[in-house]
């Protein structure tokens, strides 16, 4: 099958501005982007997600080394949600 050739052009001018989410929205989205990047082991919270359906751990505590300080959020004061708002 051939890949499409076209594409639909639309008017920048008549697009509409993206709708602003509620504070509500951003707090679960903070919560569900926290539960993928901390790890259950170590309850480090790092900066990218971690492959917690194949290891449910992070690679550190996985393959016993000291994670790099810059990959992770340093913190000795309880969590705290970081909103885009």
């Amino acid at each position: 099958m051939q890949p499409p050739t076209r594409a639909w052009l639309y008017n920048v001018d008549l697009a509409r501005p993206k709708r602003t989410p509620a504070l509500a929205q951003e707090w679960a989205l903070d919560r569900a982007m926290a539960a993928r990047s901390t790890c259950p082991e170590c309850r480090r919270r790092y900066f990218f997600c971690l492959p917690l359906r194949t290891q449910g751990r992070c690679d550190p505590c996985d393959k016993g080394y000291e994670p790099s300080p810059d990959t992770y959020v340093a913190s000795t004061a309880p969590a705290i949600h970081r909103l885009a708002a």
